[in-house]
């Protein structure tokens, strides 16, 4: 397998206050997958490509995440705030 999938949290929802960490695997994802408002906070770019969902959906936001880094993606699942709560 090629691709590869992180969780990151957007934090307080500034750009600005993201963590290096975040910011750096914003940058290297082809793929984002989260909750639309979550993405909503992340801004876009043309080279990626965004999978929002609804908030209710975790199981299929988590299957889509698996199967696209399966598949060679570079995949960023966006979360709010702290992933690791």
């Amino acid at each position: 397998m090629t691709g590869s999938l992180v969780v990151v949290g957007t934090g307080p929802g500034k750009e600005d206050l993201m963590t290096p960490a975040t910011l750096a695997a914003l940058a290297c994802a082809t793929d984002l997958v989260g909750y639309g408002p979550y993405l909503d906070r992340v801004s876009p770019r043309a080279d990626q490509c965004r999978h929002a969902s609804d908030n209710r959906v975790e199981l299929e936001r988590a299957r889509l995440a698996l199967s696209l880094a399966a598949a060679g993606k570079r995949v960023v699942v966006v979360s709010g705030g702290d992933p690791g709560v």
